[in-house]
């Protein structure tokens, strides 16, 4: 009868080890798998910030493009801004998405997804929106600016045209990119299509 005992006891001990060895190796199988799934996250949040990133940029530059500040450069990363320029933005665009804040000749800029479209909406320190841009298409544009462009000029090529809009004025401004003689211009237009002068 001891030996019996012996065997059936030795018999659960080993069945015992065994079951713990799977446990501990299915315990390690899941943190495997959550290792990699953290993993492949992580690849995917630095692809979708690279991506960002490189949206951002090109927006940037299409939108400050002929502009500079005293030292040359154009706009830079930032990450505190006042609290009136983060309290007027939330109140003029609720429904951003993908903002990015950067600071340029003096002013606070947020670049940032506003539907189909990305804008850039400049404040002053004290949370006075200046003016908001948007890039927008030769289709786009009133027909009557057009028209009125083609006129005055007709060899221009509006490589890039950026809608301007100005808190209480009473009409958008045009900023059109063209080429001349081999260089960039750029003129500012009213919804009338009359050439206007506009502060960077």
């Amino acid at each position: 009868m001891k030996k019996f005992l012996l065997v059936v006891t030795g018999f659960i001990f080993s069945l015992t080890v065994i079951a713990q060895a799977n446990k501990s190796d299915n315990a390690k199988g899941k943190n495997k798998s959550k290792e990699t799934k953290t993993a492949k996250q992580g690849a995917e949040q630095k692809e979708k910030e690279a991506k960002d990133k490189k949206q951002h940029d090109e927006h940037n530059k299409k939108i400050w493009d002929g502009t500079s500040d005293k030292g040359g450069k154009g706009p830079v990363l930032s990450k505190n801004q006042p609290a009136k320029v983060r309290a007027a933005f939330l109140r003029d665009y609720p429904n951003a998405g993908n903002v990015r804040w950067y600071k340029y000749r003096g002013d606070w800029t947020a670049s940032f997804g506003n539907g189909l479209f990305m804008s850039t909406a400049v404040y002053h320190a004290n949370g006075e929106r200046r003016d908001t841009r948007t890039p927008i298409t030769r289709n786009e544009m009133p027909r009557n600016v057009l028209d009125e462009i083609f006129k005055r000029r007709p060899e221009t090529r509006l490589d890039d045209v950026i809608k301007i809009e100005v808190p209480n004025a009473a009409s958008d401004i045009f900023r059109v990119k063209d080429i001349l003689g081999g260089k960039p211009n750029y003129f500012y237009y009213n919804s009338d299509g009359q050439l206007v002068k506009y502060n960077y």
